[in-house]
């Protein structure tokens, strides 16, 4: 089985500890044998940006595996690939069944945060394209203020942006700033970004109960409930909908064991089953 990746992931090695693979390499891009004769992928495993190697890729290779169904039939559209031939096993994480408020209990008395108050989270490798700025209008633009705003971020860089940042926005000491995530302890994941490729954040909030808001235009939004939702990185509609939650608990509690019940069915092992079937698949071909 020949097969490509630009780098390596959970499902990659796993396919390495069960199939006897053969990487496929660009040499230009394309393999050749005997009379010119073009050998492409049997699964490609597509991340990133679609470029000419990658569009090359998707229309050649048996199998294509993207992770998320608005990109497959973005796919399907744009480009000369049959619907069978992409398929979708979405990111993944393993979360251990936990009790929130056994979690919550020491962060909020480490930080002197009320117990009836609220997490509102923001983290990203990138704070400026994950929607920092976007960020800080929204909590901004609250009414509510039994809530308290957290962004972690460990990179040097970014961390001078944040402060940056927080500064224009009259924020610093209305933010705790932390060096690790604190998905276990939020209540609410807000990620008003401009990046479209599915951002696997949505999977670790939603996966550790917490209402996540991604707007339509990232390709996880397609796990979100539709009341989360953001038009755009900047829809004014997201201070009003958080102010919502943080007034009416019954109502923040429905979303996010909605979105716990998804979240928690996106581990390695549904990833590994999804892949098993695909190869199945493929040597029925």
């Amino acid at each position: 089985m020949i097969i490509y990746y630009k780098k390596e992931t959970n499902l990659t090695k796993y396919i390495h500890s069960k199939e006897k693979v053969t990487i496929f390499k660009e040499p230009g891009f394309l393999h050749t044998i005997g009379f010119k004769t073009i050998i492409y992928p049997d699964i490609y495993f597509h991340t990133g940006t679609i470029n000419s190697f990658s569009k090359t890729l998707i229309e050649n290779s048996k199998i294509t595996i993207v992770n998320s169904t608005i990109l497959k039939n973005k796919l399907i559209e744009d480009l000369t690939v049959k619907e069978d031939n992409i398929e979708v096993i979405y990111p993944a994480v393993d979360v251990e069944p936990f009790k929130k408020k056994e979690i919550k209990k020491p962060f909020y008395e480490k930080y002197n945060i009320p117990n009836d108050y609220k997490i509102i989270y923001f983290t990203g490798k990138n704070l400026k394209k994950s929607g920092l700025e976007s960020f800080c209008k929204i909590i901004n633009n609250l009414e509510m203020d039994n809530f308290k705003a957290v962004i972690s971020t460990n990179i040097e860089k970014e961390l001078k942006y944040l402060k940056d940042v927080l500064k224009q926005n009259n924020l610093e000491d209305k933010v705790l700033i932390v060096d690790y995530e604190i998905f276990d302890v939020a209540d609410i994941f807000v990620l008003p970004t401009t990046f479209k490729n599915f951002s696997i954040n949505v999977v670790k909030a939603m996966a550790n109960k917490c209402i996540t808001f991604v707007p339509e235009s990232n390709y996880s939004v397609e796990l979100v409930d539709i009341f989360s939702i953001m038009r755009n990185p900047n829809d004014p509609n997201t201070s009003y909908k958080i102010d919502m939650v943080l007034r009416v608990k019954d109502e923040l509690k429905k979303i996010q064991k909605e979105n716990y019940k998804i979240g928690k069915k996106l581990t390695l092992q549904y990833q590994h089953r999804r892949l098993d079937r695909i190869i199945e698949k493929l040597k029925t071909k």
